[in-house]
């Protein structure tokens, strides 16, 4: 649900709002009494069912850090330092070792449906080995739900989510016939459907235009802003937790940051604390500030020529 601003309140600088509002969240969430959306304490992960016998064969290693509940946290990383293993890891999907707790439950004690009613994830990578439509691969998002809900809620929450991604009038079409930019769209939207108080995301725009890439995070800024109400009567804010290799949208998105390397942690907290120069040069290996910079000139030039040309 959106926020209404006052006139006065909308006259405030950006940042004593953004301020504003996360002291808000701050209060709610200790009046409120919230447990973190995620816990993790010394949580090493892998790949294959056994457990590697030595250290180097795990992916991630000894990772704690905590994202609290209404909070947004964009994890980044270069390729191969295990941010999609993280993803993976906190919902039970790869086997790990250490603690995850999910708004205070024990991942190790939590069933599937359980984990899905909390939890919804888009993966970069899209299965479409069947025909299905549009709209029957939304409906999917529902499976957790349908114990707790009526059809009608079903069908609701399904047009609610492909209206709000912008996919009625494909609704009817399989998936099967879509592009790489509408099929992300559709695992997004299903990930909607499921209605859970936490989004994973990982690359959500890597196929995205740019229409739909601002039209996304726009969507994800205002889903931010709510609550959802789990089936045990619980209502937890949401929470975002995004993979993203462009850090202009990931800095916009996000409220804290944890950055992975080599799968170690190598800083975590809000993004204004833990984000410095040296340590993206560190993450990176590269003068990542003046990396992204390179192409403010051209883009003021335009600006100003169009500015120009129009008086």
């Amino acid at each position: 649900m959106a926020v209404e601003m006052s006139e006065k309140e909308e006259n405030l600088p950006t940042a004593k709002r953004e301020a504003d509002t996360e002291a808000a969240m701050e209060m709610t969430r200790k009046r409120e009494n919230l447990p973190a959306a995620f816990s993790v304490r010394n949580l090493s992960a892998w790949y294959g069912r056994r457990r590697p016998e030595t250290q180097p064969q795990y992916i991630l290693q000894n990772l704690s850090f905590d994202i609290p509940a209404g909070r947004s946290a964009g994890i980044l990383g270069p390729n191969g330092s295990g941010k999609t293993t993280l993803l993976r890891a906190l919902t039970g999907i790869l086997p790990s070792e250490g603690e995850i707790r999910i708004l205070g439950t024990p991942l190790s004690s939590m069933k599937r449906r359980d984990i899905a009613c909390c939890c919804a994830v888009m993966s970069q990578f899209f299965p479409t080995g069947f025909a299905y439509t549009v709209r029957e691969t939304v409906e999917m998002g529902r499976y957790a739900r349908r114990q707790t809900g009526t059809a009608s809620s079903d069908r609701e929450a399904v047009d609610r989510s492909l209206e709000e991604t912008g996919l009625q009038d494909l609704a009817g079409r399989p998936v099967t016939a879509l592009s790489g930019g509408q099929l992300q769209r559709v695992f997004f939207a299903r990930a909607l459907a499921q209605e859970t108080p936490i989004l994973l995301l990982d690359e959500p725009t890597s196929s995205l235009d740019l229409r739909y890439q601002a039209e996304l995070s726009r969507l994800l800024t205002r889903w931010m802003q709510g609550k959802t109400r789990l089936p045990d009567g619980r209502i937890i804010p949401n929470t975002l937790v995004c993979i993203c290799h462009d850090l202009s949208l990931a800095l916009d998105l996000s409220d804290d940051l944890l950055l992975i390397k080599g799968g170690a942690l190598a800083a975590a907290g809000p993004k204004e604390k833990v984000l410095t120069g040296e340590l993206l040069a560190d993450l990176y290996g590269m003068d990542v500030p003046r990396y992204m910079l390179r192409t403010e000139k051209v883009w003021k030039d335009l600006l100003a020529r169009e500015k120009k040309t129009k008086s």
